[in-house]
């Protein structure tokens, strides 16, 4: 039996390696309509032609798809799952509760397993374990599309609070708020270090577990690789565990609501190969 995984551009795979890892990547759409742009999620023809496509390599399809919080791409992933259903073809659908690195390393995850059950557990441990702390610069974007509530998309401004956002399956939430750019960034990185075990403890320490890490950057891509060796070096200071670490810019629909100049990690356990 092989397997094929099919995720959608949320995840922030770098092409090369969804490539390398055969993993399929549907996107999202950004849509620039006027002064106000917007995200539309893939169709249903796009998804069952995605689906059918890697049916021709594989014996079985697992589709792990971004937050339905965020996204009714799973809706449509369903639909096409049917379709395909109904000519013999069997795809397995998961909504994956997560968005940006953590998809993504959820969908490498799975892609390292044999069969689509073992995948999906996989997917589902990695998800479900992992953590995303995140940046913006300007909240608008945000508090337009809903993803945070008026309370939290009117804070910063002539304050300069920043907030450090998180992304669970519940949707976004306020992890902590600072003030100043500079003290935001390296509470970010103190957020992500907490997440990967790497905190020194009182009392004895329980076992560091590995983590695989997703780092994320809007249009600067050298603020990308500066988060990407401030973050390692913290880690290894930490005592945490790094197995990877996985740089590449924030999708279009992303950049949508985030803006160009979001920055943000993901933290999710290294599950080992194939288990």
């Amino acid at each position: 039996m092989t397997l094929a995984v099919v995720t959608d551009s949320a995840a922030c795979l770098p092409p090369a390696l969804a490539d390398r890892c055969g993993i399929e990547v549907v996107p999202l759409h950004a849509i620039e309509d006027g002064e106000t742009p917007s995200t539309a999620r893939p169709s249903v023809a796009e998804l069952a032609a995605a689906y059918a496509f890697a049916l021709e390599r594989a014996d079985e399809v697992l589709a792990i798809h971004i937050s339905s919080v965020l996204s009714g791409t799973v809706d449509n992933a369903r639909l096409a799952a049917q379709e395909l259903a109904a000519g013999g073809r069997s795809v397995l659908v998961l909504d994956s509760g997560v968005s940006g690195g953590a998809l993504g390393l959820a969908a490498l995850a799975a892609g390292e397993a044999g069969d689509a059950r073992r995948g999906a557990a996989r997917a589902r441990e990695s998800a479900s374990r992992s953590h995303t702390f995140f940046l913006v610069e300007d909240l608008s974007g945000l508090r337009r599309s809903g993803r945070v509530d008026r309370t939290t998309g009117l804070m910063g401004g002539a304050l300069g609070i920043r907030p450090v956002l998180t992304m669970s399956a519940a949707g976004v939430a306020v992890a902590e708020t600072v003030r100043g750019s500079a003290r935001a960034r390296r509470h970010l990185i103190a957020q992500a270090v907490r997440a990967a075990g790497g905190a020194h403890l009182s009392g004895p320490r329980p076992p560091v577990e590995p983590v695989r890490l997703a780092v994320h950057y809007g249009e600067d891509a050298a603020q990308g690789r500066e988060l990407e060796n401030d973050l390692a070096e913290a880690m290894a200071q930490a005592g945490a565990v790094v197995e990877s670490i996985m740089r590449s810019p924030v999708d279009a629909a992303h950049r949508v609501h985030l803006g160009p100049g979001a920055l943000g990690i993901a933290i999710a356990p290294w599950l080992g190969r194939g288990r």
